[in-house]
């Protein structure tokens, strides 16, 4: 019987303590003692990202809110709250932080977020008022920038006298870096002959990926069509390319051989004629020339003697002149 009362008695006395607690929690008292968020966000790349930071209480007065990047001491962004409103707002790059007064939410936003702002930021929320400084509460957010692969399939070179060729699957500026290849030819899938793929970095933060495929002359002959499929986290279903080498044109690479050899023979035969013409011309003036040579020379007039006024003198000249073999 006593033991009950004391029981009871007991029960009485925790009762408020209790009540004490839980008037204590329903405030949002308790986030005096520190206490940490975690959240997961996955963004396109190009797009406008904007990220759950903080959520306030009416109680603002006096707080400070930070935005560091994979444990940084250095700060991103930074708010000040005082009178409840903000008071300063001081931020670095491509981030900023966004106060929604309806809400009471605070926002991490990146207008184009790109895979360098991939990483883990930080959220903390500080009391300056009093003093000391005192961290309430902190949240991390993990952001994962992915992009899609842009995919090309080419030819290095035409075969022309060569044995053998290299077609080129390229995958350019994706992220994360896992990505799978596929060669098919005719529909069939084709691993064997593939080599010197390579995985490298770029300077942005993502991934390019170049798979090489070995083909022979006669792998042409058999078969149309040659395909590479590209499957990355950041697609929505994979991506493929073709390439194939139509039929009538497989022995095309003779064609500039008969049509080198039809220009050269035009151009001899026009040679020959111009050849041909300037010898004739030649011999045509040759032949005046020796024509000419040939014609007697003009005779000089003979020159009449100054005594010599008479008439017959004159027609004996004449005479002398017509026939000069006479002997008159």
């Amino acid at each position: 019987m006593l033991f009950r009362k004391l029981q009871w008695s007991k029960g009485k006395a925790i009762s408020p303590v209790l009540l004490i607690y839980a008037v204590f929690w329903s405030s949002g008292l308790h986030q005096d003692a520190s206490t940490a968020r975690r959240r997961n966000v996955v963004s396109l790349q190009g797009k406008m990202v904007k990220m759950e930071c903080m959520h306030m209480s009416d109680a603002t007065e006096g707080l400070i809110l930070t935005l560091r990047r994979n444990g940084t001491p250095t700060e991103l962004c930074s708010l000040r709250f005082r009178n409840f409103r903000i008071w300063d707002r001081v931020c670095k790059g491509s981030v900023t932080l966004e106060y929604d007064h309806h809400t009471k939410w605070v926002y991490a936003v990146i207008q184009r977020v790109s895979v360098n702002d991939s990483g883990i930021y930080n959220c903390t929320l500080e009391s300056m008022i009093p003093p000391p400084v005192k961290t309430l509460t902190y949240t991390y957010i993990c952001l994962t920038v992915s992009a899609p692969p842009v995919v090309e399939l080419s030819l290095v070179s035409p075969f022309f006298n060569n044995c053998e060729n290299t077609l080129t699957c390229c995958a350019w500026d994706f992220y994360p870096q896992d990505i799978q290849f596929s060669w098919y030819k005719d529909g069939e899938l084709i691993t064997s002959t593939s080599k010197n793929d390579s995985l490298f970095p770029n300077s942005n933060g993502s991934y390019s990926y170049i798979s090489n495929l070995i083909i022979s002359r006669s792998d042409w002959s058999r078969s149309v069509q040659f395909s590479c499929q590209v499957n990355h986290s950041a697609l929505e279903s994979p991506v493929v390319k073709h390439i194939s080498l139509p039929r009538a044109e497989k022995d095309s690479s003779k064609l500039p051989i008969w049509i080198l050899a039809a220009v050269l023979a035009g151009l001899l035969m026009i040679l020959v004629m111009i050849i041909l013409a300037m010898t004739l011309i030649f011999r045509s003036k040759t032949t005046s020339q020796s024509s000419a040579d040939r014609v007697m020379p003009e005779t000089a007039v003979m020159q009449l003697p100054q005594e010599c006024q008479r008439e017959n003198c004159h027609t004996t000249y004449a005479l002398l002149n017509y026939y000069p073999g006479s002997t008159l």
